[in-house]
């Protein structure tokens, strides 16, 4: 697959998770795609050696997920 293919596929599996999270939680998406940007998540994910993207958002979301409230444990948000 071409680099801007790769990228392109990327920056998709990142819409959905962040579109899924914003949903559930009810934060503006804004704000989910930056903490989601900031993480060692999404590191991984445009790291096109990891392959991570292959897996689909769904795992991915899940993974994240665990990032993010093993860094924000008992944080309000």
């Amino acid at each position: 697959m071409n680099k801007d293919k790769t990228v392109l596929a990327m920056n998709l599996v990142t819409m959905m998770i962040v579109e899924d999270i914003a949903e559930e939680t009810g934060r503006p998406v804004e704000e989910v795609l930056l903490d989601f940007m900031q993480s060692e998540m999404a590191e991984k994910l445009y790291d096109d050696s990891l392959k991570l993207w292959w897996d689909g958002p769904d795992a991915f979301r899940e993974r994240y997920k665990k990032e993010f409230a093993a860094i924000n444990c008992g944080e309000a948000r």
